[in-house]
């Protein structure tokens, strides 16, 4: 795999694993739990808004601000990073590393103009590397 050619819809995952934004953020965990993935996206509440996602270092940090009844307490809302850093389905894997790295993310949607049409993470590229893809 060469990652200076390699687009991002070559590797990302292309099941959408959605939340609503009135969710819990347990809700939230469980989900990415049986799913076994690090973000999910958050539906917009309102036409024409950005993507939002909500991340294992999300809950995490709620975790660390308190105790873990507040994941009962917070909705998905609450902790959800909006908007969404993402990347184009037709962006080079080289560059969206980096683009992951200086936002500090590990999983980012992938759009096709301005739909989702997947997600790209650090294991999918670490993956296809390793010549598992």
């Amino acid at each position: 795999m060469n990652i200076a050619t390699t687009t991002a819809a070559e590797l990302m995952t292309n099941q959408l694993i959605t939340i609503e934004p009135h969710e819990s953020l347990r809700q939230a965990a469980v989900i990415m739990t049986q799913h076994r993935v690090h973000c999910l996206l958050v539906l917009a509440s309102e036409p024409h808004r950005c993507l939002s996602v909500i991340a294992v270092k999300d809950i995490v940090q709620v975790l660390c601000d308190g105790d873990a009844h507040l994941l009962d307490q917070l909705r998905v809302a609450d902790a959800a990073t909006t908007p969404a850093f993402t990347v184009q389905k037709d962006f080079v894997i080289q560059d969206c590393i980096r683009l992951m790295r200086m936002a500090g993310v590990r999983s980012v949607p992938v759009l096709d103009g301005v739909a989702p049409v997947g997600v790209l993470s650090f294991t999918d590229i670490v993956r296809a590397v390793a010549g598992g893809a």
